[in-house]
């Protein structure tokens, strides 16, 4: 995602996160390691820098959920076209 900046930005440094449920909107994780957590994805922007997600689980809200299924009905009526963001 692009660089992000102004007050709604939350800034999550060197941490480790652990079976935790975690929001990707309007944060910055850096230099982070997560584990075997739940991530939910509403659309916003993030930054995920130097960090390591492993055993996760991301869980799109709306309108993420929305655009996912845009794309996999995308790609099933037409599977030679691209998609571009």
């Amino acid at each position: 995602m692009g660089a992000m900046s102004g007050p709604a930005c939350i800034v999550i440094e060197h941490k480790t996160l652990k079976e935790e449920a975690l929001t990707l909107d309007n944060h910055i994780f850096k230099n982070c390691t997560i584990d075997r957590c739940k991530i939910y994805y509403s659309g916003g922007p993030y930054e995920l820098i130097d960090t390591r997600i492993t055993d996760s689980e991301l869980i799109l809200n709306q309108p993420a959920r929305q655009i996912w299924a845009a794309i996999q009905i995308f790609k099933t009526k037409s599977p030679s076209s691209t998609i571009t963001g």
